[in-house]
């Protein structure tokens, strides 16, 4: 049965999983945990004590997989199995929690791969656009395979919830790799993204069967 994503919480939710991104990317780790509190406790619904030890297990397998000399996969891994044993527990998952985190991980892998070479075109002398969705595929799969896991569904039924998710994460790499013409719009533009990512996972998993994409824009 697929678990349903409350009413009203998604813009809610988009606009602290935004903040999440910018202090990820600044390495601002203490921030990071009070925003992954946030995030638990409003999407999760998981009370203060359950929200504190599942923002730590995040926390520590953002920062081991982080620098990119040094990554460490096993054990960001490892943090994400015992972050995903809480989750599940708390969202009804079906899936594993060793699923789920090889899930997130493949997320994690291949955008930084497709980022990666997003990057070096755009050193190259790429224009500075908007990735198209074929580009983004990758992404967007991994997105609706970990949403699908997530919420007791389908990657079709979770397709236009990982596009937009996708969209978001390429104007996040424009502003983490210093291409951005606009900081500050780009912001806006990420948490634009993520609002129509959780509508649409509010509204696929209420509609459940009969849920149609929208094929909505920000």
């Amino acid at each position: 049965m697929m678990k349903p994503l409350a009413d009203g919480r998604a813009d809610r939710i988009a606009r602290i999983e935004t903040k999440l991104w910018e202090a990820y990317y600044n390495r601002e780790w203490l921030r990071e945990f009070r925003l992954l509190v946030n995030l638990h406790r409003e999407f999760f619904r998981m009370k203060l004590p359950a929200a504190i030890l599942a923002s730590y297990d995040a926390a520590r397998a953002a920062m081991v997989f982080a620098p990119l000399d040094t990554s460490d996969r096993p054990a960001a891994r490892r943090h994400l199995v015992r972050y995903y044993t809480k989750v599940r527990r708390s969202l009804g998952c079906e899936a594993e929690a060793t699923d789920l985190a090889e899930r997130e991980l493949h997320y994690w892998v291949v955008h930084r791969q497709v980022a990666g070479r997003r990057l070096a075109q755009v050193n190259d002398g790429r224009p500075i656009d908007d990735p198209d969705l074929t580009e983004l595929e990758p992404v967007s799969d991994a997105f609706a395979r970990l949403h699908a896991g997530l919420f007791n569904s389908t990657p079709e039924i979770m397709r236009e919830s990982g596009v937009y998710r996708a969209q978001a994460a390429a104007v996040v790499d424009r502003i983490s790799g210093r291409y951005s013409p606009d900081v500050a719009a780009d912001w806006g533009r990420v948490e634009a993204y993520l609002r129509l990512a959780y509508r649409a996972i509010e509204a696929a998993t209420q509609g459940a069967e009969s849920y149609e994409p929208s094929n909505r824009q920000p």
